[in-house]
């Protein structure tokens, strides 16, 4: 370095001195004693950070253990719902086959004794007949019943009968 260069730098580092030391003495002036209880209130600031922070964690680990129980339960009320739809299926498909006109034959034929009938009868309506018979059951009417072809059927007679009276008995054939 050249000395101009030296002598320069050593001016300025003066002039930037002074300034420094008459501040520092004006801060000292305007200092003042403190307590010692502020470095407590940190500490107790500090103390009721952490508790803050470590309630907040049991709080989220709560809220966890809440939503983690309501999904068991949510899970186990879907299981039941699938249960319950596949039963429904399986009963719709178990009706169909109940309703079916085979199976409503073969238990009528089997467990009522019924037979089928030679001939199928159809009723048409006529044009006497009231529109409105569908709809509701008319008022009961007496009714005919067929009259039966009557047969006369001789008894047995046997020694000890042919001293009663013999009447013909009548039999309906069906």
């Amino acid at each position: 370095m050249t000395s101009a260069r030296v002598a320069a730098e050593g001016r300025r580092s003066a002039a930037l001195r002074l300034p420094q030391e008459s501040t520092r003495e004006s801060l000292r002036s305007r200092l003042r004693l403190v307590d010692r209880t502020a470095p407590e209130r940190r500490r107790i600031g500090l103390l009721a950070a952490v508790v803050v922070v470590v309630v907040l964690l049991f709080a989220i680990a709560a809220a966890q253990t809440l939503i983690i129980s309501e999904q068991a339960h949510i899970d186990r009320v879907n299981n039941r719902i699938t249960e319950a739809e596949s039963r429904a299926e399986q009963l719709r498909v178990e009706l169909a086959q109940l309703q079916s006109p085979q199976n409503i034959t073969s238990a009528a034929t089997t467990k009522l004794g019924m037979i089928p009938a030679p001939t199928p009868v159809y009723l048409q309506p006529k044009a006497t007949d009231d529109a409105r018979a569908g709809e509701a059951p008319p008022a009961p009417t007496p009714t005919t019943v067929p009259k039966a072809t009557a047969t006369t059927v001789a008894p047995k007679t046997t020694p000890s009968t042919t001293a009663k009276a013999t009447t013909p008995t009548t039999v309906a054939k069906r």
